[in-house]
């Protein structure tokens, strides 16, 4: 899997500490976690946001909410944050990391291609990203090998 050199995406609690973060880090993704980062585990979203994204790394989590919430929302437009989260409900961490490098090509791809700031939402089936108020559906993209 070809991933641009330089590219850090850094995985939230959300999306635990080990099963999704080894799985990408085997695909050849370049991954940091939240406990890299941080020790406290009640700092808001709002306050690890810009922090996170002053670091140059893309946000990658499974929290929703962030999304919907317009003080989290305003926190990721101005940091020009790039989020993806991964919105398939009820997946164990080993079919989450399985569904995330399924779509890694398509997911990576909509990271480099599309300015900032970037929402990406990735279920079983698809990747989409916000353009403007519309969601738009990423053309998939072919492992390499």
């Amino acid at each position: 899997m070809s991933v641009a050199q330089g590219r850090v995406y850094w995985v939230d609690r959300s999306l635990g500490g080990l099963i999704v973060p080894n799985a990408l880090r085997t695909a050849g993704v370049s991954v940091k976690t939240y406990a890299d980062l941080y020790t406290d585990t009640t700092l808001e979203d709002r306050d690890w946001i810009p922090e996170v994204t002053a670091r140059g790394w893309v946000i990658l989590t499974k929290d929703k909410a962030i999304r919907r919430d317009p003080v989290e929302i305003a926190a990721l437009r101005r940091a020009s944050a790039r989020y993806v989260c991964l919105s398939a409900k009820g997946m164990r961490g080993d079919e989450q990391a399985s569904c995330l490098v399924e779509h890694w090509g398509t997911i990576d791809s909509l990271v480099a291609s599309k300015k900032a700031p970037l929402i990406v939402t990735v279920t079983r089936t698809l990747v989409q990203w916000l353009d403007g108020e519309h969601w738009r559906t990423a053309k998939p993209k072919r492992k390499r090998r």
